[in-house]
């Protein structure tokens, strides 16, 4: 039986080999997911930073907000102010382009929707959000300050790791509007397109005199 032994050496050799191979292999395992987890809360801190940069700079923009447009104003008035709400949503869009970035970093969906859905709202500040001004009732200062206040609460929230705090009257406001205005859209589009049906139909049976919407 002298065989054995040389057999159980190498049966011990090859299973500390395996044993060794199989520790390295997890540990290096753990440094990679690591070592990700890592780039990963990286990145949310980063993405964090330029929310909360984005949002004081906005907070500060949103104050001179322009109003609705006068009556009585002039040719040089008009375009006066037509120059200055155009310069106000450019620079809306150059605040609002990297917080989209950043939002899309978020790991966490809820919070990520709701800020996107924030975004969406200080997108639509001209005509979207109508119904939340209440016919002029509230300055649309006060609405997109508001707008701006609860998402800086979300993301406070989140940080604390506590459920996404109810949204605050303007933005409830402001959510109710937006979508109000993409049905009344919605439907419109769907009346044009029924009436172009309509009319390609009396054409297409002889009525050179298709009836307009008004007409109806």
């Amino acid at each position: 039986m002298d065989w054995i032994s040389p057999v159980s050496g190498l049966v011990g050799a090859l299973v500390g080999a395996a044993a060794s191979y199989l520790g390295t292999h997890r540990a290096q395992a753990k440094a990679l997911a690591d070592a990700r987890q890592a780039r990963l809360e990286a990145k949310q801190d980063t993405a964090v930073a330029t929310l909360a940069d984005t949002f004081g700079k906005l907070q500060r923009h949103v104050r001179d907000v322009p109003g609705d447009r006068e009556r009585g104003l002039d040719a040089e008035e008009s375009t006066a102010f037509t120059a200055t709400r155009q310069a106000w949503d450019q620079k809306l869009e150059d605040l609002t382009a990297p917080a989209r970035i950043a939002v899309g970093v978020i790991r966490d969906e809820a919070l990520r929707e709701r800020l996107y859905q924030t975004l969406d709202l200080l997108d639509g500040w001209q005509s979207g959000l109508e119904y939340a001004y209440r016919g002029g009732a509230r300055s649309r200062a006060w609405v997109l300050r508001g707008i701006l206040s609860h998402a800086v609460e979300c993301v406070g929230a989140w940080q604390r790791e506590e459920p996404l705090p109810e949204s605050n009257h303007a933005y409830s406001d402001a959510v109710e509007s937006l979508e109000l205005k993409r049905e009344e859209h919605e439907l419109t589009a769907q009346a044009e397109a029924s009436y172009r049906r309509e009319q390609r139909a009396q054409l297409a049976s002889g009525v050179t005199e298709p009836t307009s919407p008004a007409a109806e």
